[in-house]
Order: structure tokens, then sequence, then C-alpha cells
């Protein structure tokens, strides 16, 4: 991947992540929903959900992030598709089944799943079509789905200054819950899952207040 960024003069990508890996500290907000509080939230524009196939990849304008998640095949992975056949968003599903997978993958960055939860990640939303609420459109009619009726907790982690990605979870029926921090030193990362501050409560109830219907 590095040789690749290399080879289309794209360096922007690895000086960050070098300086990342240096010196840095990222607060993810820990989110979650209940079966129970899962909410539709109609997206502006028309979308059909499919698994994931091979003919995506790239379709998302996205250069290389992903790339790796894709290869390494971990289910399930799904699209959002327009009425031409456009895909213009994609996001993974984990189940417990993959607890394992997910740890060798990601390190310790997630919670164990237990048999009635499962974790999103992976969200991302074509650049030519964001703004149209087809994130959180896609979460629900994905968490939907029959072979989901089980799971009763679905969460998710959001770095605290993405704010179109939280008001997006946030329709869906998201809540925050912890903290995740991950700290780099010296290209030594160090993860862990901290309670909630109330000035992060406090921001997310003032985002909710200017999310419109």
């Amino acid at each position: 991947m590095v040789f690749i960024l290399i080879k289309n003069g794209n360096l922007k990508p690895i000086f960050e992540g070098v300086f990342t890996r240096l010196h840095s500290t990222t607060n993810f907000i820990g989110l979650e929903v209940f079966a129970e509080n899962l909410k539709n939230s109609d997206s502006k524009l028309n979308i059909t959900i499919r698994p994931f196939e091979e003919t995506d990849i790239n379709a998302l304008k996205e250069e290389l992030r992903h790339r790796r998640l894709v290869s390494e095949n971990i289910p399930d992975c799904y699209v959002a598709t327009t009425k031409d056949n456009d895909t213009v968003y994609r996001q993974w599903l984990f189940k417990h089944q993959v607890n394992d997978r997910l740890m060798d993958y990601f390190g310790p960055i997630f919670p164990k799943l237990k048999e009635n939860e499962a974790i999103i990640e992976g969200v991302f939303t074509h650049p030519d079509y964001r703004g149209l609420r087809i994130m959180p459109n896609a979460i629900f009619e994905i968490l939907n789905q029959d072979q989901y009726k089980h799971i009763k907790r679905s969460i998710a982690f959001v770095k605290e200054k993405n704010i179109a990605s939280l008001k997006g979870f946030y329709r869906v029926g998201f809540e925050p819950y912890i903290i995740r921090r991950e700290q780099w030193r010296f290209f030594k990362r160090k993860v862990s899952f901290v309670p909630l501050p109330s000035e992060v409560e406090k921001s997310y109830l003032n985002l909710r207040s200017t999310i419109k219907n």
C-alpha cells in the first residue's frame, strides 16, 4: 500500500501516518443503539442494499481506504446502490463469530461481542453523494434484514471531531456510552476505554439540537 502511494506521488497519507504513530492521542466516541430504539431515516436518494462484490472495489473514490479490510474478507460487508446501480456507500457489520479475526486485524480497539451484538465499521459514502442521508438509511436497512433480527445491540466508534458521521448515527438512534482513547508514542499504541466525560455528553446533546428532520 505504501508503495502504491509513493508510486502515485501521494505522500500526504504517509507523512500523516508517521506523525500519528510518533506522538498522538485520539478519542473515539463509542455509540450504541438497542434494537427497540432503532429509527429509520429516509435518505434523499432511493437506495438498494446488497452484499459487497469485487466490482465495488474503488467504486467510492476512496483511493486506498479500506483496501486491506476488503482483502481480509471478514464478513459481512454491504453496499448501497442507486437505481442506476452506482455504488454510493459501504460498511461492514461484524458479529460475534469474528471476534478473533477482529482482534488479529484491528488489535484491541473493540469490546468482545456477545451473540446478540454487532459492530458497524468501515462506513464510507461516495464523496459525490454526501449530504443525502444515505448513511443512516443504509444502516437502518442493513440492521433490519431478517438474518440480523437476533441483534439486540449495535455499536460503533467515531472520531469525536467527525461531526457528519456522529449526526448520521444519531439519526438511526445511536447514543454515546463510552470513549475509546488511542495513544501513539514512538510507534507503540495504547488503547483504553474510559467513561464518557460530561463535556462529551454535553457536546453530543448540543449536536443533536442542530439536526433537522
